[in-house]
């Protein structure tokens, strides 16, 4: 259950010049693994659609690997 906090580590990665993440992109194995995870934490399904993670907004589930937008 690591792949919430390597998300949150790339995305302080991509933060530490100054930029703010605003959405992210997952691709769909790692979204699987993330809706799967949440509900381990919460003890509920976030459904299919991830809204937002960690303050982003989530702009796709389905790209080729993990990316942040400004």
């Amino acid at each position: 259950m690591d792949n919430l906090k390597e998300i949150l580590k790339c995305k302080l990665a991509f933060e530490a010049d100054g930029k703010q993440a605003m959405g992210v992109n997952l691709p769909p194995e790692l979204a699987k693994l993330v809706r799967w995870e949440l509900h381990q934490y919460y003890g509920a399904d976030p459904g299919e659609q991830l809204t937002t993670l960690y303050g982003m907004e989530v702009l796709s589930l389905d790209a080729d690997e993990v990316s942040f937008e400004a």
